[in-house]
């Protein structure tokens, strides 16, 4: 199995691997809440944006919005 899924192309095996982390994260949904349990969601769902390749952009935009506020939060100094 480990084979069929190498031999897919680069797209089609980060689909299949968006594709189980966001299943991961609708199934964690159903569970009660507690630690481990929030921790599997935002795990999955980091893994679910990089895999979809969002992350970096993510990242730049939060990275960006911090400082923005940061900036506007400590001018009158």
């Amino acid at each position: 199995m480990f084979k069929k899924f190498m031999s897919l192309s680069r797209i089609a095996r980060r689909a299949v691997l968006a594709l189980a982390l966001f299943s991961i994260m609708i199934v964690d949904l159903l569970f009660p809440k507690c630690n481990f349990t929030v921790f599997l969601f935002l795990a999955s769902g980091i893994g679910w944006i990089w895999a979809m390749g969002l992350l970096r952009p993510v990242l730049l935009f939060l990275f960006f919005l911090v400082r923005v506020v940061l900036r506007y939060k400590t001018y009158p100094w």
